[in-house]
């Protein structure tokens, strides 16, 4: 490949490299000479400009003039369960999550050891709704709470062991007995209107 008016000389002067070039020249003021920076590649450019930056930054860190603001709260504030219900009612209405995710959250009363908050859920399904939000979550209690320590847990509800056997209520007699049982009204409210279990 050729190029047009260069004869395939370098020439080196005070570290900037110069090509002689055979031909026209554009006009040089007078006491200067004609020298031709050669230009650096994109990739190096960037890298100069990167470099740069760091530099001004570097500067102005040292002078004061740009803080980088660190938004985590490191306070430990102590709180009860009286303060997260409300934090949490805080979210929901604030919040532009889904309903589920909403009646989720104010459902169950959540549970508070220490800096310890859980949170019970009624099935798998708002659970794995949950752990898509719990950062966001987590976050925000940690503002509305003064706390940056909190840890928070979220599992499935579990009905809590009475010691007695529940029982199971196949038949609609045995649905009906039991309706009975929780109000009489339910055994007048049938013989009123002739109704028949089946």
């Amino acid at each position: 490949m050729k190029i047009a008016n260069f004869n395939g000389k370098f020439q080196q002067s005070g570290g900037v490299t110069t090509a002689s070039v055979v031909g026209e020249m554009p006009s040089v003021p007078a006491g200067k000479t004609n020298v031709y920076k050669a230009e650096p590649p994109r990739s190096f450019k960037l890298k100069m400009a990167m470099a740069e930056t760091r530099e001004d930054q570097r500067i102005q860190q040292e002078e004061g003039g740009t803080k980088v603001e660190d938004n985590r709260v490191k306070a430990q504030c102590e709180f009860t369960v009286v303060d997260v219900v409300s934090a949490l009612e805080n979210y929901v209405a604030t919040s532009l999550e889904d309903t589920t995710i909403k009646i989720a959250l104010t459902s169950h009363a959540p549970q508070v050891q220490g800096f310890v908050i859980t949170l019970e859920v009624d099935n798998d399904i708002l659970l794995s709704k949950m752990m898509d939000i719990h950062p966001y979550l987590l976050s925000f209690l940690s503002k509305k709470l003064n706390n940056g320590f909190i840890t928070l847990n979220v599992q499935v509800y579990t009905e809590p062991e009475s010691g007695e056997e529940k029982r199971r209520l196949f038949t609609a007699k045995d649905k009906f007995d039991h309706f009975v049982e929780i109000n009489p009204a339910v055994s007048e409210l049938k013989t009123l209107f002739g109704l028949e279990i089946e």
